[in-house]
């Protein structure tokens, strides 16, 4: 009790500092702002009261907050583009400060084709900034989702066997420090912050600009909606697809599961020709209709086509990967069937695949390397009697192929959040089961889907995770992102 005031008074001391610098860019519960800025994350039970909002405008302003934040003792957090879903990470309740970075949308392309992307932007902005030239950059496949959120995380984009994850074409970060010094991090200026920043989370700093490759990309894409009756063959049809991704690194899909129909949507990075078994899925006898039928354009005509993100509601999400089994895939929607019979207090519980394929890995690798611990691994991929719909997939090896399952709990009512946590827990926690029990289970858990409690850095593996500390050490050797920050995925934790 005696910390909490201690910590809420350093709080209001930062706060009443921090009014008199950025007047204008700060809130406090007695304004008529407050609610609407407290109001904005993606996830309502993230709407958590702070002491004050802060809103600076550039890599100085964040500088000065971190300052005033040190020299008081506050706690803090640091919001992007507002999608965490998990309370208290880019949140607080009542005795902290949120640094908000949403005015840093420096949006620049410099004659070698980088862009410099200011640490408030979303995704639809990177987007349509790049569509006037042409480009597109390996981002989100929402038009929503905050950029700094999502590459620190390591980033799982559209086509992630084109060019690899999100955090594998940032070229360089500009980033501000516990002692408010503002460094660059990259190949060649501060290389093991630079490896660190791609996966590693914010255990580090504060990223204000994102330097990252752009690629002129073309696409293709269709969305359809099955029975869910039609789950054998949805299943088995999106393990030819990640079979196929082997082969063709142009391919991006998800398949989506909830309690009313399955949505699966196919990607092409190329606007003419695609691969037979997308033809296979579109003729399947589950098929309701094609909802968004074949467009063609660019990495923004994919995003436009998904669409934004849902409105608010109260939402959790955690994670699991496994290696691609028909087996396992049948074994996890009976689970996850009965797991959301047990739990009607939860509105919507889904669970969504999405692939990776060993040229994934690779191009991490061949990119200078990231701190997730993604490996080459052996796979069973083909169901059990079951031949491919496509002979040119027939001579693919198993190796590298990587499910990644987000797990989704929506539900509208806070009496519920206990309810609601428990169920996406059993949920999370017996597909990891069945996938050791198939022989299919893979350690790494993606940031970008994780629940709080779950033990991401971890599952890094140990060489990275002692990489992350040395790191932490270097250019935090007081632990201040450690002591101060409200919560995350922090080294603190492990």
């Amino acid at each position: 009790m005696a910390f909490k005031i201690e910590r809420m008074a350093s709080t209001m001391a930062a706060c009443e500092l921090l009014r008199a610098i950025f007047p204008g860019r700060i809130d406090f519960p007695a304004d008529s702002n407050y609610r609407a800025v407290m109001e904005h994350p993606w996830s309502s039970n993230s709407w958590l009261p702070a002491a004050c909002f802060v809103r600076p405008a550039d890599t100085n302003g964040v500088a000065e907050v971190l300052r005033v934040v040190k020299k008081t003792g506050a706690t803090f957090a640091v919001r992007g583009g507002g999608h965490n879903f998990n309370p208290g990470f880019s949140s607080v309740k009542g005795y902290g400060i949120v640094l908000d970075l949403r005015d840093l949308n420096t949006l620049h392309l410099d004659g070698e084709r980088i862009l410099q992307v200011g640490a408030g932007n979303t995704w639809g902005a990177v987007f349509s900034f790049l569509d006037e030239s042409g480009l597109s950059a390996i981002g989100s496949r929402q038009n929503d989702l905050g950029v700094s959120g999502f590459l620190l995380g390591g980033g799982m984009p559209a086509f992630p066997s084109l060019h690899g994850l999100g955090a594998d074409n940032v070229k360089n970060y500009e980033i501000v420090l516990s002692d408010a010094t503002v460094v660059n991090a990259n190949a060649n200026e501060n290389a093991d912050l630079y490896h660190s920043l791609k996966g590693g989370g914010p255990n580090f700093g504060i990223v204000t600009r994102f330097d990252i490759a752009t690629y002129a990309i073309e696409t293709q894409s269709t969305i359809a909606i099955y029975r869910l009756a039609g789950h054998e063959e949805v299943l088995r049809t999106t393990v030819e697809v990640q079979e196929t991704m082997e082969k063709d690194p142009r391919i991006g899909m998800f398949t989506t599961v909830n309690s009313g129909l399955i949505a699966v949507g196919l990607f092409y990075a190329a606007k003419i020709g695609r691969p037979r078994v997308f033809e296979a899925f579109l003729k399947l006898k589950s098929l309701v209709r094609v909802v968004v039928p074949t467009r063609t354009g660019t990495v923004k005509t994919l995003v436009d086509a998904i669409g934004p993100l849902t409105p608010p509601t109260r939402r959790m999400v955690s994670t699991v990967s496994t290696k691609v089994s028909y087996d396992l895939y049948i074994a996890v929607h009976k689970f996850w069937l009965d797991t959301a019979n047990k739990y009607p207090e939860i509105g919507s519980l889904s669970y969504n695949i999405q692939p990776a394929s060993s040229t994934t890995v690779q191009i991490g690798k061949d990119k200078g390397g990231n701190v997730l611990g993604l490996e080459k691994v052996a796979q069973t991929c083909r169901p059990r009697n079951a031949p491919l719909s496509s002979s040119d997939t027939s001579s693919i090896s198993d190796t590298g192929r990587l499910a990644g399952w987000s797990l989704v709990a929506e539900w509208s009512d806070s009496v519920n959040d206990e309810r609601a946590s428990q169920g996406l827990d059993v949920l999370q926690q017996g597909i990891a089961r069945l996938a050791k029990e198939h022989g299919q289970s893979l350690d790494f858990l993606s940031m970008n889907s994780a629940k709080s409690a779950q033990n991401v850095l971890e599952s890094y593996g140990q060489e990275n995770t002692a990489k992350l500390r040395r790191t932490a050490e270097k250019y935090d050797p007081q632990g201040f992102f450690q002591t101060h920050q409200n919560d995350g995925f922090l080294l603190r934790k492990i």
